[in-house]
């Protein structure tokens, strides 16, 4: 298994097509705005790639038939200090899917993700002169430094591992808070973020949970895609029904599922 220089990255780009927007996080890497590593079988003519990302999103992609290239795969997954207490190893083949369940990764649980496309008509048809309401007491804001600071440090540190400050947060990613006096009450935010594509991330305080807060900053969050001609990205967990129904409300359309290896320590 041969480690990529970030010069290096383009290679894999067609190993990546298969999969095109399924892993924003591995095309974040590839566009050199998130931490990650690429890892191929060949350097000069790579059939299968292994893309980490800061966050501990893994993909795999490419053919299988590389058996060595495999034993490392397993072997890398299998070793705790390459991982930060968490991963979630994204498959998208049923040869990827074979070959890993062939060989266990330990502590590993295989879940169902539901990925998603965006239909921009129906989006602009349900949103597009929707004025987002909401009670006097809570206030739409979109990502600064300070928001960034309260939410990387308090609220969400996780992302601290996706984005390295709160200057590189604000510069590459996109946010939209709802807030109120108690604080951070809904955001949809960008853990990973592409050239072309933004991933959608939306976390609501229980208390405040059917509200149309949610709603109101994936809105937010969406309007702002489309201003800076990116496209906005959703997938989540199969069973994940509240995600699933709240993806179709702002006009995203279930394509498949795919396995994902999940592990925590």
């Amino acid at each position: 298994m041969y480690e990529l220089d970030r010069e290096q990255f383009s290679i894999v780009l067609p190993l990546l097509k298969p999969i095109h927007n399924k892993a924003v996080y591995a095309l974040s890497v590839m566009d050199h705005i998130q931490r990650g590593r690429i890892y191929v079988n060949n350097i000069a003519e790579p059939t299968a790639a292994f893309i980490t990302s800061s966050g501990g999103f893994y993909c795999l992609t490419g053919t299988v038939q590389d058996r060595k290239f495999n034993d490392c795969i397993i072997d890398y997954m299998n070793k705790p200090s390459n991982h930060n207490h968490f991963y979630a190893l994204g498959i998208f083949s049923d040869e990827w899917e074979k070959e890993i369940d062939n060989r266990p990764i330990k502590n590993a649980k295989k879940i169902l993700r539901s990925y998603f496309r965006f239909n921009q008509d129906r989006f602009l048809s349900e949103h597009s002169h929707t004025s987002i309401g909401l009670d006097p007491h809570f206030k739409q804001q979109s990502l600064n430094l300070t928001l960034s600071k309260l939410y990387r440090e308090g609220f969400y540190p996780y992302y601290q591992m996706v984005w390295d400050s709160d200057a590189h947060f604000c510069t590459h990613g996109i946010g939209h808070f709802i807030t109120s006096e108690e604080g951070i009450l809904s955001v949809c935010t960008s853990p990973y973020i592409s050239k072309k594509f933004a991933e959608i991330d939306i976390i609501t305080v229980e208390n405040y949970k059917r509200m149309g807060l949610a709603t109101a900053a994936g809105v937010g969050f969406i309007r702002e895609c489309l201003s800076k001609q990116l496209t906005p990205n959703w997938c989540c967990h199969s069973d994940n029904r509240e995600s699933n129904q709240l993806a179709s409300k702002l006009g995203f359309d279930k394509v498949n599922e795919h396995p994902m290896y999940w592990y925590h320590d």
